[in-house]
């Protein structure tokens, strides 16, 4: 039995809609499983209405900003659905991130956390610990019928839902709102290229904590698909999808190549929908996916500011998601035509509306309407967009401007090379070198890598600079690190000059 889609024309399909449905109607289907624990939908349900009784009695209430901390992801669900019902917007927090040069504390009107905060964060005040004896408490109660119908109100869909941050690779996070209407736009486009099997009863690994926000997404997409959730880690997916558990996750692109070697040998492929988001996939990485994991592999171009814009194929071309339009524009501001290359600028219906706290970033970033973005590319037709890289990472060497992303394609091809990043950075003599940045197999040769690199690169440059690491450092979110791959560059005691 399925559950009914929005009750009235213009309504959210609210996932607390879904949820009181599933609790009346597929009561013992399973909604959660953590830590060996399988939580069906009514235990779900009856736990978020305890959750929200918790927040009410601790005065938490609509128009606050709640901040989350917890390590555990089920509690931490359970505050997020329980304060969105009761209209609160929340914003997922790292301990780290408290008492920081960010200030995301300042943005909060409390904050849970897990445990009490160590003395260094008492200054701020506004902490309401929520150990874990008190979620043993919220998992007895029972829930009387009558009150599933408090998840069904339904919040103005233009009240703030969420605070969301970038990764902050750049410098400080910047923190976005995103209202109840987006939120849901985001929701539904999470398996809009999904097969039939996964759409009909989504069975969704969960890989990482909710402070990643598609992690969230895919989640509240899945149980407003009556599905199940699976809270658990890459140390174990392979046991779990050779047992017959799980046909969709999400990855970060710097988890997959770890996910690829990690696979069980000769099991594969698997009926497993892979979502992958942060960055592309090199061709080569693509074809051991298919052939070790999945043929159902989608990848996506996206940002913080305006969410999914385009899935893109083994050609690197994107094509673009339903709502979503783009322009190209020349260094003067100027649109370009189709087929030219000059700077990227996006509108969709998923867009924030600016960053908090930073009004002269917002008029500088959101020009009439439009996202100006740091990216480059050029649009083959109208529904097609192809990404070459960041503006602000093109290369002056020597007077010459250099895009990175052309060259990294071909270094990522080259067998052992696992990622590659090129960049610039001063060299001995104080002028501006090329970078080469690679990540290495275990089984690499490295003359070998030398022999294949050095050609591509002069290419561009007469010489150049490369370190080959095990591993890129990278955020959550599998983004690399560019400063501290520089850092680590610096740090080699024997730095190779080519050329």
């Amino acid at each position: 039995m399925r559950k009914p889609a929005s009750a009235r024309p213009g309504s959210l399909n609210w996932t607390g809609r879904g949820l009181a449905y599933d609790a009346r109607h597929r009561p013992a289907a399973v909604a959660i499983v953590y830590r060996d624990v399988s939580t069906t939908y009514r235990q779900l349900a009856a736990h978020i209405l305890a959750t929200m009784d918790v927040l009410v009695a601790a005065g938490i209430g609509p128009g606050q900003v709640l901040g989350v901390e917890t390590g555990d992801r089920y509690h931490h669900l359970l505050i997020l659905l329980a304060a969105e019902t009761l209209g609160v917007t929340t914003m997922s927090l790292r301990l780290s991130e408290l008492g920081s040069p960010a200030h995301l504390e300042r943005l909060c009107d409390r904050i849970i956390v897990s445990e009490a905060p160590p003395p260094s964060l008492a200054h701020i005040g506004k902490f309401l610990p929520m150990p874990s004896d008190r979620f043993a408490d919220i998992a007895t109660r029972p829930v009387d019928d009558h009150r599933l119908a408090e998840l069904e109100r339904e919040p103005d869909p233009d009240a703030i839902a969420r605070l969301i941050k970038s990764s902050g690779t750049t410098g400080t996070p910047k923190v976005m709102r995103m209202t109840h209407r987006v939120q849901q736009r985001v929701v539904e486009k999470c398996l809009m290229y999904a097969p039939p099997w996964v759409t009909s009863h989504p069975d969704f690994l969960c890989l990482y904590s909710f402070v990643v926000r598609a992690s969230y997404a895919r989640t509240l997409a899945t149980l407003q698909a009556s599905g199940t959730v699976h809270m658990t880690g890459s140390d174990v997916v392979w046991d779990l999808v050779d047992a017959g558990i799980g046909n969709y996750t999400m990855l970060v692109a710097g988890d997959l190549e770890r996910l690829v070697r990690s696979a069980p040998r000769g099991n594969g492929p698997f009926p497993l929908y892979l979502d992958v988001i942060g960055a592309e996939i090199p061709a080569r990485l693509r074809q051991e996916v298919r052939a070790k994991l999945t043929e159902h592999l989608v990848v996506t171009y996206s940002s913080n500011e305006t969410n999914r814009v385009s899935v893109v194929d083994d050609d690197n071309v994107g094509t673009l998601f339903p709502g979503t339009q783009i322009r190209i524009e020349d260094d003067q501001g100027k649109p370009l035509p189709i087929g030219q290359t000059g700077l990227i600028y996006l509108k969709s219906d998923t867009m924030t509306d600016g960053y908090v706290n930073a009004p002269d970033l917002t008029q500088t970033t959101f020009v009439d309407g439009w996202f100006r973005t740091s990216d480059i590319g050029f649009q083959p037709s109208t529904d097609k967009l192809v990404v070459l890289g960041r503006n602000d990472d093109m290369l002056n060497v020597g007077g010459l401007k250099i895009a990175p992303g052309p060259i990294e394609q071909r270094l990522k091809a080259i067998d052992g090379v696992g990622d590659a990043l090129v960049t610039s950075i001063d060299d001995h003599m104080a002028t501006r070198v090329m970078l080469v940045a690679i990540e290495t197999a275990p089984d690499a040769d490295p003359a070998a890598l030398i022999s294949q690199i050095t050609p591509i690169v002069r290419a561009y440059v007469g010489y150049f600079q490369l370190v080959a690491l095990p591993r890129f450092p990278r955020t959550e979110t599998g983004k690399i690190q560019r400063e501290a791959v520089k850092a680590l560059y610096r740090e080699q005691s024997h730095k190779l000059r080519v050329g």
